[in-house]
């Protein structure tokens, strides 16, 4: 097969497009021997700049601006011209959506065509921690970015989420039928770590680049009341995080996902840890919890969004605003049989989540044999991990 990638970027499967998730999907077909065709979108200056000019003269700015209806029109003139250039195609995978429109891109194109998301402009807006939400975005401008969402989904032969949490909102929100919405999980970058480990001391490791919605300040707090009953413990940070001088604790800073070198020092942290800790405020399916899960570490996770299907009882759920349910799962992690128990759960899990598996899953949707559905970890309940 050869598939087709759309995202509305230049160099659509550049690692530093949407927390590596295009970069992702490529990297699973071609590990599955099929060829990934990059669609880019290239708007000329000559049209990309009165372009600008005109979003923001209707009110627009930043995000905003970036989404206007002219400047998603240029996108979708752009790639609809770029789409045909690249000869035939199997299939195509569409990402992005809210950015473009794909019925517009693909206009008398008949291949099939899936969508690939891990949430909908709907579902964030319930969550008052979600990133979009927090932002405070004029309404009228978040509901223009559903309904190209939607209508993606809608035209689309098949659409995919990462989760099933995912999937309920693409049908009720979007009328999208239950038999066209697939669940095919999410993937990640392998941390090729050691699996002997020293779980004698808790070494815990938080990763997040979004200091706030990561919820870094009680990760912290809850770290100090841990460390009075395990002096030995430590703490390693890695993101977009303040300046932090408290015992115990290494701030590393942020980590590039397209840094070779920086991506060593992150398996290294991987390496060394014995819990990885990342109790968001608000997540959709994070990629760094199948990260710190392939690297066999067990993982404090959070029940706000569909974190919770990724790794199951392999991870503890904590509501990520109990911030004793929080520390009595940093405590439970300093159990070494528990700790190292939990850790080989989660490598095993996350075996099954790589960007080739989710790969292998699209495909047989694009075939249309959709037999490889992904059946995802059905969340703890609140008998076993999920604290608070």
């Amino acid at each position: 097969m050869r598939i087709g990638l759309l995202y509305p970027a230049e160099h659509p499967t550049s690692a530093a497009n949407w927390s590596g998730l295009p970069k992702g999907v490529a990297d699973g077909f071609e590990l599955l021997g099929l060829e990934v065709v990059p669609v880019p979108c290239r708007i000329p200056d000559w049209i990309r700049i009165p372009v600008g000019l005109l979003a923001r003269t209707r009110g627009g700015r930043g995000t905003v601006a970036h989404h206007d209806p002219v400047y998603a029109a240029a996108r979708s003139i752009a790639m609809a011209s770029a789409l045909r250039r690249v000869g035939r195609l199997d299939g195509l995978i569409a990402m992005g959506t809210d950015l473009f429109d794909l019925p517009r891109v693909m206009q008398d194109i008949r291949i099939p065509v899936v969508t690939y998301d891990d949430g909908t402009f709907p579902l964030f807006m319930r969550y008052p921690d979600s990133e979009l939400a927090r932002a405070r975005f004029p309404r009228a401008a978040v509901d223009l970015w559903s309904k190209r969402q939607g209508n993606a989904c809608r035209y689309a032969t098949a659409a995919c989420v990462s989760t099933s949490w995912a999937k309920a909102s693409v049908v009720a929100d979007y009328g999208v039928p239950e038999d066209r919405v697939h669940a095919v999980g999410m993937g990640h970058r392998l941390r090729n770590v050691p699996e002997r480990r020293d779980f004698s001391a808790p070494r815990y490791l938080f990763v997040g680049v979004d200091w706030t919605r990561k919820n870094g300040q009680a990760v912290l707090e809850a770290f100090a009341r841990v460390r009075t009953l395990h002096p030995s413990a430590t703490l390693d940070i890695a993101g977009s995080h303040p300046d932090i001088r408290q015992e115990g604790v290494t701030g590393h800073g942020y980590l590039p996902r397209e840094d070779a070198d920086a991506q060593k020092r992150l398996d290294h942290l991987f390496a060394r840890a014995t819990a990885f800790v990342l109790p968001s405020l608000f997540d959709p399916s994070p990629i760094a919890y199948l990260e710190a899960a392939s690297a066999g570490l067990p993982v404090i996770a959070t029940t706000c969004g569909g974190a919770g299907e990724l790794l199951g009882d392999a991870a503890i759920s904590v509501d990520p605003r109990n911030q004793d349910a929080l520390v009595r799962a940093m405590l439970a992690l300093t159990d070494a049989v528990r700790a190292r128990a939990m850790g080989a759960a989660a490598r095993r899990i996350a075996e099954e989540s790589s960007w080739e598996a989710v790969a292998r899953r699209i495909a047989s949707i694009l075939r249309g044999s959709p037999t490889t559905a992904h059946h995802l970890v059905k969340p703890a309940d609140r008998s076993g991990t999920i604290y608070g």
